[in-house]
């Protein structure tokens, strides 16, 4: 619907006249308001609070009707001149005498209004659904990255011939399965293998043989564990397994057994009498044992292992 002329008259008359410099504050965003404004001359920008233009006001156009309409309403926006103005300000106090004078002017200027609130609206669900796009989008390529990353960090914490975790993997892990006993007052043993003349495997039968019996024994290894225990390569052919929820009894069998095992597997040195044999050395864990000291009493056990003959199972 249209101001009619008569209509425009009765609102304009009932304004006062306001003039504005540029670069003025009409109002700020958060001001409680009572009045609407229509330009005659000049230029406004509504500006939001993060300094971000919005919308422009020039010549014929008219701003801050939903405050006229409603008094108290806060304004949403910051009106700034970018140019001198002429404006006439229309009051919400002049409503009682405008319904009774002219009641099509004020249905007209309602109606105005409540299609600036519903074309308002429109656009808020417009940016509402853009903003959620690119939040699943941001999303979507948040869980592309941590996947990425996931994998880098399992391959930097990964033995790629073997298959096992590696030293840097063992470095992270073992404080917290030390933490974790420390607190539940579980047994924790640390397993401390060497594989026995390892190296006449390389220089008799080649690196490609070598590098078969290492990929061998991390499959033993890793197939002879629970997944709540963490067997390592950490180098060569030296071998640490960190057995979580035991006993020193239940340790030592898991121990004999992979021993076995690696003991008996079929190799390409069979046939030439080159037996791949294990060392270990095994602790568990003292009551508020430093990581140190539980690192050095496994170590001590497979030295001491090692000197009383090999192939065996140590124990500090």
């Amino acid at each position: 619907m249209a101001f009619s002329a008569s209509d425009l008259d009765a609102i304009f008359n009932a304004c006062t006249a306001r003039s504005a410099a540029a670069n003025e504050v009409i109002f700020s965003a958060g001001d409680s308001g009572d009045s609407m404004f229509f330009v005659l001359e000049g230029e406004a920008v509504a500006k939001l609070h993060d300094g971000r233009s919005v919308k422009t006001y020039g010549r014929g156009t008219y701003f801050g009707e939903l405050s006229f309409i409603n008094p108290g309403h806060k304004r949403s926006a910051t009106l700034v001149t970018s140019s001198p103005m002429k404006l006439l300000v229309l009051h919400q106090a002049i409503i009682p005498s405008l319904i009774t004078t002219h009641p099509v002017a004020i249905c007209t200027l309602l109606q105005h209004t409540c299609a600036f609130l519903v074309d308002a609206e429109r656009m808020l669900v417009a940016d509402l659904r853009r903003q959620n796009t690119e939040l699943q989008d941001t999303i979507k390529r948040l869980d592309i990255t941590r996947t990425r990353l996931t994998e880098e960090e399992d391959r930097a914490r990964t033995d790629a011939l073997s298959g096992l975790s590696n030293r840097r993997a063992f470095d992270a892990e073992l404080p917290r399965f030390i933490d974790r006993a420390h607190a539940i007052d579980a047994g924790l043993a640390l397993i401390a293998i060497d594989l026995d003349h390892f190296k006449p495997v390389n220089d008799t039968l080649g690196h490609p043989a070598g590098d078969f019996v290492l990929r061998e024994v991390g499959k033993i290894l890793r197939q002879g564990v629970r997944k709540t225990d963490l067997p390592c390569r950490i180098g060569g052919d030296e071998f640490l397994i960190i057995l979580s929820d035991t006993t020193e009894a239940g340790a030592r069998a898991r121990a004999e057994t992979l021993r076995e095992a690696i003991g008996s597997f079929p190799h390409p040195g069979n046939d030439r009498g080159i037996r791949v044999t294990t060392t270990m050395g095994g602790a568990l864990l003292k009551p508020g044992e430093s990581l140190a000291d539980f690192v050095r009493r496994a170590d001590e056990a497979l030295y001491a292992a090692k000197r009383a003959g090999r192939n065996r199972v140590g124990w500090a």
